[in-house]
Protein backbone atom coordinates (compact mmCIF):
# COMPACT_ATOMS: atom_id res chain seq x y z
CA UNK A 1 0.00 0.00 0.00
CA UNK A 2 1.41 3.39 -1.00
CA UNK A 3 1.54 6.54 1.06
CA UNK A 4 -0.51 9.41 -0.27
CA UNK A 5 1.44 12.65 0.23
CA UNK A 6 -0.36 15.47 1.99
CA UNK A 7 -0.34 18.52 -0.32
CA UNK A 8 1.72 21.48 0.84
CA UNK A 9 -0.09 24.70 1.64
CA UNK A 10 0.83 27.44 -0.84
CA UNK A 11 -0.24 30.97 0.02
CA UNK A 12 0.01 33.37 2.95
CA UNK A 13 0.05 32.36 6.61
CA UNK A 14 -0.48 34.39 9.80
CA UNK A 15 1.21 33.18 12.98
CA UNK A 16 1.73 34.79 16.36
CA UNK A 17 3.99 34.38 19.34
CA UNK A 18 6.17 35.96 21.98
CA UNK A 19 9.57 37.12 20.72
CA UNK A 20 12.34 35.26 22.56
CA UNK A 21 15.27 36.38 20.41
CA UNK A 22 15.74 38.57 17.37
CA UNK A 23 18.56 39.34 14.96
CA UNK A 24 18.96 41.57 11.95
CA UNK A 25 21.31 40.96 9.03
CA UNK A 26 22.41 43.75 6.72
CA UNK A 27 25.55 45.10 5.07
CA UNK A 28 27.17 45.44 8.53
CA UNK A 29 26.60 41.76 9.40
CA UNK A 30 24.25 40.00 11.83
CA UNK A 31 23.57 41.40 15.29
CA UNK A 32 21.08 40.97 18.13
CA UNK A 33 18.07 43.27 18.43
CA UNK A 34 16.55 43.64 21.88
CA UNK A 35 13.59 45.96 21.28
CA UNK A 36 10.87 43.31 20.74
CA UNK A 37 11.95 40.66 23.26
CA UNK A 38 8.96 39.69 25.41
CA UNK A 39 6.44 41.28 23.04
CA UNK A 40 3.64 39.34 21.34
CA UNK A 41 3.84 39.80 17.57
CA UNK A 42 1.90 38.54 14.58
CA UNK A 43 3.92 37.30 11.61
CA UNK A 44 2.79 37.14 7.99
CA UNK A 45 4.72 34.67 5.81
CA UNK A 46 4.44 33.72 2.16
CA UNK A 47 4.76 29.96 1.65
CA UNK A 48 6.04 28.88 -1.77
CA UNK A 49 5.13 25.60 -3.48
CA UNK A 50 8.44 24.03 -2.41
CA UNK A 51 7.72 24.89 1.26
CA UNK A 52 10.05 27.89 1.40
CA UNK A 53 8.84 30.61 3.81
CA UNK A 54 9.42 34.30 3.25
CA UNK A 55 8.71 36.62 6.17
CA UNK A 56 6.84 39.63 4.81
CA UNK A 57 5.40 41.52 7.80
CA UNK A 58 5.31 41.52 11.61
CA UNK A 59 3.49 43.70 14.10
CA UNK A 60 1.25 43.86 17.16
CA UNK A 61 -2.15 44.30 15.47
CA UNK A 62 -4.06 41.20 14.30
CA UNK A 63 -6.39 43.23 12.07
CA UNK A 64 -3.37 44.71 10.28
CA UNK A 65 -1.85 41.23 9.92
CA UNK A 66 -5.06 40.09 8.22
CA UNK A 67 -5.04 43.14 5.94
CA UNK A 68 -1.42 42.56 4.95
CA UNK A 69 -2.04 38.84 4.38
CA UNK A 70 -4.99 39.52 2.10
CA UNK A 71 -2.97 42.03 0.08
CA UNK A 72 -0.11 39.54 -0.29
CA UNK A 73 -2.49 36.73 -1.24
CA UNK A 74 -3.33 38.61 -4.44
CA UNK A 75 0.22 37.88 -5.66
CA UNK A 76 1.06 34.67 -3.77
CA UNK A 77 -1.42 31.86 -4.26
CA UNK A 78 -4.71 33.50 -3.33
CA UNK A 79 -5.10 31.65 -0.02
CA UNK A 80 -4.70 32.94 3.54
CA UNK A 81 -4.36 30.65 6.56
CA UNK A 82 -4.64 32.32 9.98
CA UNK A 83 -2.91 30.12 12.57
CA UNK A 84 -2.99 32.86 15.22
CA UNK A 85 -6.53 32.05 16.26
CA UNK A 86 -8.50 34.35 14.01
CA UNK A 87 -10.99 33.26 11.40
CA UNK A 88 -11.06 34.47 7.81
Amino acid sequence: MGIVPFPNFVGVEINGGVVQSETVTDARGTRAVLTNIGSFLYYVDVIEDDGTRISMWDGTDHAEAVRQANLLALDFGGKVRDRAGGTL
